[in-house]
Parts: structure tokens; sequence; C-alpha cells
């Protein structure tokens, strides 16, 4: 036994730092470290974005962090002079006077994000530019096998669940004799985390159609999905069962079982004395030659022949979808309408059962008709009507709405907007068709729907939200365009080019926010759209109250948002520019990043949550930054 043995044991106490913080290495010639030199030469700090989760030495603190040390530090000081029972009540109160500090300086408060009110719309948090390929797949080989790279296009903006989306094929420049003719309407189901094809369904040869384009939704209730293949010349469609990507249905052109009546190819010229007209239901126009418009009752078998009758998908929802059938001879070769008049008969299915519609009726051929959810609405010039496609059932459109201009789902319903007594009017629809309410609009306008704002903008600034469950008017305010004057609208503040003349409104995003935007006068007629002269503004959704303003090109649209970052697309339909993706901080709207977009066929920027670049050859890439954010 060592002679010590019997002393208390004592740890050796750990060396003491030499530094509370390291500093920057001094460079000889006295001047500034290269790490605080931008690429242009301008000093630059090297402050870390707070969203990124950084490792690295510690930084000297800010004046304002020196000051809450020196109270720490006084009040440990005073605090060992105390006897243990005030210490603790002195501790209490000095962490408590700490706290108020920051809260009001504002020293370690982080930067505001606004809740994310839609989860599946979120996409991955990219707050730096995307610089590693996570997967690669080639999807030419895979859903276009022997198609030329420039005939086939691809899209996977249809989300089907966290991580998977369906990806399309649609043909790319087609005309006849283009060499494109035989490019392939089919659909795969792709994990846009690892790239991985599930499995891919032929559509178009299910369905017996060349394919030009598909179209897809999703019914919430059962996962299916509704896929409508377009041709030149009509339409197809089928219900596939989204986890084996079996062919459930398919609907191809008029029933042959007798259930629903026929197209009727009389364009109201028949030289007969009419007694079979009277009712101008099935079998045409009337005697006069003139087009009785739509027939409620027109659902019995008509005289005429099927024969050369065309399907066309006319509205698709996640629960609905609705289509015509008209005479073949009315189109050309290359799919344009060449002869007016005749009648058309319109059949309405729920997205489960294509085996027998709920509703049927006879009209004129260009009939506006306007599918939300499982509400059709038939706009039939001094008679709109509103059919329940779970039903059939047939009612009047209530609130005196007429000329429909814009539709979106709402709340389980639909909200409409058009004319009512001809002023500019909005009504809402409850999942039966019954009136919600109905509201007088500024002017003509197509809204921005979300379970918060109905967010309606007119030309000259005005953003006005309306709440989706009264229609009452929740907050309105003026935006100016850029260097135009304050924001709230009273004048002052600045020259600039005066009120903007177009305001643009964003869906599709993860918060409720309004997202309008405001376009300078003098940058509208800029054909590139390359210049900056759009602020988008986020607006909180129940007080209208700004979170944030960025300033992006014209020709450039709000896609998507993450919880911290969103991200704006331009356009260029001439196809001379690549497109680009903007990044920016959704608290203060500074830009973090930009890249080019695919330089091909036009797809989505993000498949799920997945940013994805898709190069000429039919190759979908998979883009990370490897950064992973903090909590």
């Amino acid at each position: 036994m060592r002679d010590d043995d019997d002393q208390p044991w004592r740890p050796a106490a750990p060396a003491r730092a030499s530094a509370v913080w390291e500093g920057a290495p001094a460079r000889s010639d006295g001047g500034p470290r290269a790490a605080d030199v931008d690429d242009a030469g301008d000093l630059a700090p090297a402050a870390p974005d707070p969203a990124v989760s950084t490792a690295g030495p510690l930084r000297p603190p800010g004046r304002a962090s020196s000051a809450l040390t020196g109270v720490a530090r006084a009040a440990a000081a005073r605090s060992r002079r105390l006897t243990p029972t005030r210490r603790v009540a002195g501790l209490i109160g000095a962490t408590a006077l700490v706290a108020a500090l920051v809260a009001v300086g504002g020293v370690a408060a982080g930067p505001e994000y606004a809740p994310v009110a839609r989860a599946s719309f979120e996409v991955d948090d990219l707050r730096t530019a995307p610089t590693t390929t996570a997967w690669s797949t080639d999807l030419r080989s895979v859903l276009a096998p022997g198609a030329e790279a420039d005939c086939v296009g691809f899209d996977g903006s249809t989300r089907l669940g966290d991580d998977d989306v369906l990806v399309t094929t649609s043909a790319q420049g087609y005309v006849p004799d283009s060499g494109c003719e035989d490019a392939p309407g089919r659909l795969a189901r792709l994990d846009a985390r690892t790239g991985e094809v599930l499995w891919v369904a032929d559509v178009a040869e299910a369905v017996g159609i060349d394919a030009i384009g598909l179209q897809v939704s999703v019914d919430p209730a059962t996962g299916d999905a509704l896929v409508a293949v377009q041709s030149i010349v009509g339409s197809g469609l089928a219900r596939l069962d989204t986890e084996t990507g079996e062919v459930q249905e398919v609907l191809r052109g008029p029933p042959d079982d007798g259930a629903t009546g026929q197209v009727d190819e009389s364009d109201g010229s028949d030289e007969s004395d009419g007694s079979d007209v009277s009712d101008g239901s099935a079998a045409g126009g009337l005697a006069d030659g003139s087009d009785p418009g739509y027939d409620p009752e027109g659902s019995s078998p008509s005289t005429g022949s099927s024969t050369g009758s065309v399907l066309q998908v006319e509205g698709l929802s996640t629960t609905a979808v609705v289509v015509s059938e008209q005479p073949g001879d009315r189109f050309s070769d290359e799919g344009a309408v060449v002869a007016q008049g005749g009648r058309s008969l319109y059949r309405l299915y729920r997205a489960d059962d294509l085996s027998a519609p709920t509703w049927t009726g006879n009209a004129g051929a260009g009939l506006s008709v306007r599918l939300v959810g499982d509400l059709l609405v038939i706009d039939v010039g001094d008679e709109p009507l509103v059919v329940d496609a779970r039903t059939g059932a047939v009612d009047p459109l209530p609130g005196g709405l007429r000329n429909v201009e814009s539709w979106a789902a709402s709340l389980d319903g639909v909200v409409l907007s058009g004319r009512a007594g001809g002023e500019p009017t909005m009504v809402s629809l409850d999942s039966d068709g019954a009136l919600r309410w109905s509201a007088r609009l500024p002017s003509t306008s197509y809204p921005s729907v979300t379970d918060s704002c109905i967010s309606v903008t007119v030309p000259g600034g005005e953003v006005t939200c309306l709440d989706p469950r009264t229609g009452d008017e929740l907050w309105s305010r003026t935006l100016r365009a850029p260097g135009g004057g304050d924001r709230d609208g009273d004048g002052a503040g600045g020259s600039g080019s005066g009120e903007a003349e177009q305001v643009q409104a964003y869906f599709g995003t993860a918060t409720d926010d309004v997202l309008a935007a405001v376009v300078d006068a003098d940058e509208q007629g800029d054909p590139s759209g390359l210049d900056r002269g759009k602020e988008v503004h986020a607006l909180a959704a129940l007080s209208g109250d700004e979170r944030w303003v960025t300033e992006l090109p014209v020709a450039s649209y709000v896609i998507a948002t993450s919880r911290t970052t969103g991200y704006a697309a331009t356009f260029f339909p001439s196809g001379r520019d690549t497109p680009t993706l903007i990044a920016f901080d959704l608290s203060d709207g500074r830009t973090l990043w930009t890249i080019e977009l695919s330089s091909g066929s036009f797809t989505s920027a993000f498949w799920g949550p997945t940013l994805v670049r898709v190069d000429p050859g039919g190759v979908v890439h998979g883009l990370t930054t490897g950064v992973e954010l903090a909590g």
C-alpha cells in the first residue's frame, strides 16, 4: 500500500484554455485574412448561415454579446459575497435579466420562419447550391426504349406519399412525319429519394391509342390513379393501382351496353318536320336549326350512329372525371376542329368506378364544364348548373353567378369567380354544392386559395384576403412597384415608377402565406424577362403583415418552399435561354444561390421533395447539398 492511499482522491485539474475563442491568424503584412476577401476583392464577412449546422472554431463575441458577458461577470462577483440563500435568489434574478436582454436586444434571436401548413407540399431545404448527385436513373431506357432523345419528355410532378412520384412520358415536338409519332405513353412510380423505378405501366397500350401525353390525378381515398391518355384526336382513360401499376379499368369510347346515350351527330339541318326533336333532346338541334343548349334529359340513346365518335377528357379531378363524345368528322387528322355545330354527350364518372356514369347530358359543342372534386359546374348561358358526381344530382348554380372564369378547391368544396348581376363576384359552395357565401370582388381576378386565406389580386397592386369560411374581408393592402413608395400604400418613401401594373399570386407552397408579386411598369416590356423587376411579397395569411420581400426576374414564378428556403424558377417559352432556379431565404428574402435547370424538355424542378435535373439524353439526377440542417 502506498503512503497516500488513505488520502482523498483528487483528480488532476484540466489544463486552462489559452483563450475562450480562437482568433484569426494575422497576416504578416497586417492585411485582412484571405477568407475575408470575396472573389471581387471586396471585404466579406465570414458569417455562417444561421439555418445551417456548421463546425469550426469559436468566433470572437460581438459587442452586444460582450456586454452580456460583462453583466454576467458582475453578477457572479456580487454573488460570491452573498449568503447561499440569497445567492440562489440572485442567480434566478440574473438569469431572468439576461433572458430579458436577449428578448429585447435580439442578441440570440434567430431568423423567423412561417410554420409549414401543408407538409405534402414541402420540399428539401437546400441552403447551399446542390453540388452532389444523390442518384441517377436512365428514364429513357426504362420508359421509352428506342425513342429518340429529343422525341420524349418526362415529368414527375405528381406526388405519391412522402417520397414517391408518378413519372409520365410525353411526345416532344410532335408533328406528322417528324419521327416522333411513336413516343410511348407510359407511367412509372419512382422513389425520389433513391431513384429506384418501382414499376412501369404502358397506359397507352392498355387504352389502345397512340399517346402524345398523360395527365394524372390520385384518389386520396383509394390511392388509385386516374390517367388520361391524350392522342392527336381524342382521349382515353385508365384507373391504376399505384401499389402495383396494374390497370384496373379502362374507358376508351362510347359504351356498348346501351347504359348511356350515344353522340347525336345531327347539326340541326334535318329536313324532317321536326316532330321527333320537339324538345331538342337526344336527336340534336331544333327544327329551325338553332342549338337548344344543354338538355338534362339527353341520356337516352339517339337515333344517330356512334361510329367514328371521339372520346375527349374534359375535366379530371382526384375523385371524378367528365368526358364528352363528339363526332369524329369534327376534327382533322392533325386534331384541329374543322366542323362546328352538332351535339355532344357528356358523361360524369366517379374516380373509383368507370363502369357506369353517375350523370349524362346532351349539349351543343363547346359547352364549358369545370370539375373540382366531386362538383361539376356546367356554364350554359343564363342557367348554369352544378352536378354532384357522387349522386348525379343536378341543381341550379347558387349565388346568381354567370360566366365562370376561375375555380379552385376550398374546404372540401369549391370557390368560383365570375359575374353576378354584371358585377365581379365570388361564390363558395360546400361539398354538396350548397352556397356557403357570396362576395363582390373589386374586379375580375383569379384567386389563390388556402385553408387560411383566399387572396384576390387586381391590377394596381391591391391584394385582398377573404376568410374561406365566411367570405368576410380579413385584410387588404396595396403593394407598390420596386422603388415606387412604401409598401403600405400611403405614397411616401420614394419616386420609382408608380404603382405596379401587374400583380400575380402563387399557390402550391408549403406555407399559407400569401405570395403576391408586383412588377415594375418599366420592366414588363422586357422580352427576355431576365432583368430583375419583380418584387415578391410574403404576407401573413391572417394579418397581411409582410414577412419578407425578394426581387426576382420578371419571367419567374415561386414554385416551391421548404422549411426555411423558397424557390423560384425562370421560364422562357422561346427555348433560347436556359431556365434557372433561384433559392432565397424565407425569413428575409435574400438570395442564397442560383443554378441552371434542365436545358432540354420541360420538367418540374422538384419531383416530390427532391430537386432533379433531367439531361437531354433522358437521364434524371437527384440533387443534394450534403449539408444537414440544425434542429
